[in-house]
């Protein structure tokens, strides 16, 4: 499996991040993060749709529209991005959003980090479909990567600065994160976990920060397959397609000193997995 860039730096994309396959649109979704834009590629051209300072994560509303996670909240947009209603979480400037998904009951989770990545700085909260917020998790670092299993009792978390993913008991009638256990630990030498996406078969695929491809492992944490990249910073990869079956990757230039050509690029490889589902938000 050999991934090409399907879309190259054009656009000016500086730290993409986040990415997810639009059903409704037929096109894949991304944000750069940093520059609070949201990315859209329909396969041949690659749009840029402003939205606030910071947009750390989009999903789509089963209604329609989007639930975007934004510096210090969240937004609910319409179908073309505009921003309809903004949902205040913190104040903290020292704070923002990191990287989220939504569970199969609706609800969208999304964790915070400091500026500084100090440890322990962020938490992870809930935005439910009645439009309410709770702090799900305390005391988490570089929060990203949320997925569930397909019966939907188990979620895999990663923390990119503590180098694990961590599998946690969830009990999806509640919302709740119950006990937690290492699914994978990751040493650095060949990155450490950013965003991640699951397969059908329950294989995990977890783009590498500062590792430069993409890994899968399977439902017991064996590693299984590794797909490398021409850039360092890999940051999410989701399955798309009519199919589900081509993994589309982002990647990032920060913290690049002399970013690579294809920093920024989105990439895309057929595989003979079939992507699990992505769940919308139901407000």
């Amino acid at each position: 499996m050999k991934p090409e860039l399907v879309s190259s730096d054009t656009a000016g994309v500086f730290h993409g991040e986040g990415a997810f396959w639009d059903a409704a649109t037929g096109s894949i979704r991304f944000v750069d993060m940093l520059r609070g834009d949201v990315m859209t590629w329909d396969g041949t051209a690659l749009r840029r749709s402003h939205l606030s300072e910071v947009t750390a994560v989009i999903r789509a509303r089963r209604a329609g529209g989007y639930v975007v996670a934004t510096e210090r909240g969240f937004a609910l947009t319409d179908d073309h991005l505009s921003i309809d209603r903004e949902i205040a979480v913190f104040s903290d400037a020292d704070i923002r959003m990191n990287e989220g998904a939504c569970d199969a009951a609706g609800r969208f989770y999304c964790g915070s980090m400091a500026y500084d990545t100090r440890l322990d700085g962020g938490r992870v909260y809930r935005l439910d479909p009645d439009l309410s917020v709770r702090v799900v998790r305390e005391r988490v670092t570089i929060p990203n990567g949320l997925v569930w299993t397909a019966a939907g009792d188990v979620a895999l978390h990663a923390d990119t600065r503590d180098g694990v993913i961590w599998a946690y008991d969830f009990d999806l009638g509640a919302g709740r994160f119950g006990e937690r256990r290492p699914f994978v630990r990751f040493s650095g030498t060949g990155g450490m976990p950013d965003g991640m996406s699951i397969d059908e078969d329950g294989g995990v695929w977890v783009a590498m920060w500062g590792g430069g491809g993409v890994r899968r492992y399977t439902a017991t944490g064996a590693l299984d397959l590794t797909i490398p990249l021409p850039t360092a910073n890999v940051t999410s990869c989701a399955f798309g397609g009519a199919d589900r079956r081509t993994l589309y990757i982002t990647t990032s230039r920060q913290g690049l000193a002399d970013p690579e050509p294809e920093a920024g690029g989105l990439f895309a490889v057929e595989t003979e997995f079939t992507g699990a589902p992505v769940h919308a938000f139901g407000g």
